[in-house]
């Protein structure tokens, strides 16, 4: 009985890591996107696109006391894994 609840609880806390880690690669999106919409109008480099989101992740993470560093930690993860497949195209555009 013991080794049941035991798993149970091991699987739940598996399926809250997945929910984190799918919610972490949905905010990395929508930031990533509404920094691409802020900056097209401007035309400027992805180095603004950058420094937006940067900003904007500083500014969420002000403005309430709920958000945890291994949160902020995973959705910086997730949009500069972003960030990087966008700079690899770019490189191998530009290559051929």
């Amino acid at each position: 009985m013991k080794q049941l609840v035991i798993d149970i609880l091991m699987k739940m806390a598996k399926i809250e890591v997945d929910a984190k880690e799918l919610t972490a690669q949905v905010e990395a999106q929508s930031l990533l996107v509404a920094a691409l919409l802020l900056t097209a109008g401007k035309g400027d480099g992805a180095s603004t696109i950058s420094d937006n989101i940067q900003n904007a992740i500083v500014a969420a993470t002000t403005s309430g006391e709920s958000f945890l560093q291994s949160d902020i930690d995973l959705l910086l993860t997730h949009i500069n894994r972003l960030l990087a497949v966008t700079r690899y195209v770019d490189e191998k555009a530009e290559a051929q």
